[in-house]
């Protein structure tokens, strides 16, 4: 339960810390990724001669792709498979996620060219640009493929702190494939390292990787495609090229007096938001036909390196804080308050039992202070997910978090076979969009489990965010439903006094 890295390798956190590394949650993943930008940005050495390597590598992906590549050698070199024994990235049970498949292979074997050519305008050449044609980026697809590319760096990195901290008991020397390249033979290679392990769901010894915090961020890497459409005035005026900058400037201004022309015809008045959504599509457009405006973004990502760096620094520092320190005083309160296991229930009436003592650890035994960070609530339905997980213990029931049979992912099913099982969803109640399409939801999910069973479970903080429920309650006729298939939970932080000023 909440297990971290110090906790089951029976070593001090600070040790973790001093050594550079974060201390993981053995339990799900944290929800931080590595940034090549902060390898390329880093005074380092040793990080500059990684970001070298990663580079040499997509040099050679660009060799290889002069040639008329066979699905089979694109799958080969192209793909990047998840490191998953890092325990970074999305996953709120365990720490499989998904990898970066053949689409993304293809969409980089046909764009490797963009890739390495900087045109001359950024200082370096960054693999990570590829994202900015790839539809389905994210910071977990660009953490998946810098990892790949650094394996056998973490590998030593986990290794000599191993070798000092920890003990044989807890650690082995185990085979870690794809761990560095081969350009002779032009194949991946395995390698024998001394690492610390568990013992996985399926009886397997699996390897864990620490990582340096100085690699890794919360929010979306330095180069990404939302922020290229975000930053694009920005990106426009930094353009030395007169020409080029007239030409996108004349582009967009061209598309917004077509769309304000349609509107005089019609006599409605332009509006702003839909001018500002022809400006991007537009200037995403130009930037296709007219790759050397993707370095120009670039070249700016590079000149905002110390910035870059202080802020990933306050979010890796802010996240640790939010999700180990907060979830281990929340487990501590479940640990005292205890439990009681009722072995005769059915997947619902368990369900609801679980979400009473949720309820309860929140609103009476002060944990709603561990869902506030430096005076800010955590508003994501993710962190209050993985909070649900520190009360599921010592049950025969099965809790699965992020459940997946087709119709997307149920936050958590709860199930004692095939035929008693509940869907139970997870709510924010300033999500007035979200609740709208609650019931309709959970219904999907419990079509997909082969379940009639489900619960709905909404967090407010603010008094106006209760009186929405109450007023999405009221206007539903759902009111025989609360306390049995709708559960309210009060996370305020203003209305709950000490017993003393009462």
């Amino acid at each position: 339960m909440n297990k971290l890295f110090s906790e089951e390798f029976r070593i001090e956190h600070n040790l973790i810390e001093e050594y550079g590394a974060v201390d993981i949650s053995l339990v799900c993943d944290i929800p931080l990724f590595i940034d090549p930008l902060l390898i390329f940005n880093s005074s380092k050495k040793k990080y500059k001669e990684l970001h070298e390597g990663i580079i040499k590598y997509f040099h050679f992906l660009a060799t290889k792709a002069q040639g008329n590549l066979s699905e089979s050698e694109i799958k080969t070199w192209f793909t990047f498979k998840e490191v998953c024994n890092n325990w970074l990235g999305y996953s709120l049970e365990g720490n499989k996620g998904s990898a970066l498949n053949m689409e993304f292979a293809k969409i980089l074997y046909k764009n490797i060219g963009f890739v390495l050519n900087n045109n001359n305008i950024s200082k370096g050449k960054h693999a990570e640009k590829i994202m900015l044609l790839y539809d389905k980026s994210g910071k977990d697809k660009i953490s998946d493929m810098t990892v790949n590319l650094i394996k056998e760096y973490l590998c030593e990195y986990t290794e000599r702190f191993a070798k000092k901290y920890l003990t044989d008991e807890k650690c082995r020397r185990l085979t870690v494939d794809k761990v560095g390249f081969n350009y002779q033979t032009e194949s991946f290679y395995s390698k024998e390292f001394y690492l610390p392990y568990i013992i996985n769901k399926r009886g397997r010894e699996e390897y864990i990787l620490l990582t340096p915090r100085d690699m890794l961020r919360e929010e979306e890497p330095s180069i990404n495609k939302k922020d290229f459409l975000d930053n694009s005035d920005r990106i426009l005026r930094s353009i030395d090229n007169d020409v080029l900058r007239a030409q996108v400037n004349n582009y967009i201004n061209l598309a917004i007096a077509k769309y304000e022309e349609e509107m005089r015809t019609k006599n409605k008045k332009p509006k702003e938001k839909e001018i500002n959504k022809i400006k991007i599509k537009n200037f995403e457009d130009i930037a296709r036909e007219n790759p050397i405006i993707y370095d120009y973004y670039i070249k700016l990502k590079e000149q905002d390196a110390e910035i870059i760096q202080q802020e990933c620094l306050k979010e890796v520092n802010d996240q640790l804080e939010k999700l180990i320190k907060n979830a281990k005083i929340f487990c501590d309160i479940v640990k005292s308050k205890g439990y009681i296991v009722d072995e005769n229930k059915s997947a619902k009436e368990e369900a609801i039992e679980r979400i009473k003592f949720f309820k309860h650890v929140i609103e009476d035994c002060d944990a709603y202070k561990n869902l506030y960070y430096n005076g800010k609530r955590i508003s994501k339905e993710d962190d209050l997910n993985r909070m649900f997980r520190f009360v599921w213990m010592n049950s025969r029931f099965k809790a699965d978090f992020e459940t997946n049979n087709g119709r997307g992912e149920a936050d958590v099913v709860v199930s004692n076979g095939a035929e008693n099982q509940c869907v139970v969803e997870f709510k924010l109640a300033k999500n007035t969009n979200g609740l709208k399409k609650v019931f309709e939801q959970a219904n999907v999910y419990c079509k997909a489990n082969r379940c009639l069973e489900k619960i709905i479970t909404i967090f407010y903080f603010e008094e106006k965010e209760y009186k929405n429920v109450q007023k999405w309650i009221n206007e539903n006729e759902l009111v025989e439903l609360i306390d049995k298939e709708i559960f309210l939970i009060d996370c305020r932080d203003d209305n709950k006094p000490s017993g003393s000023k009462i």
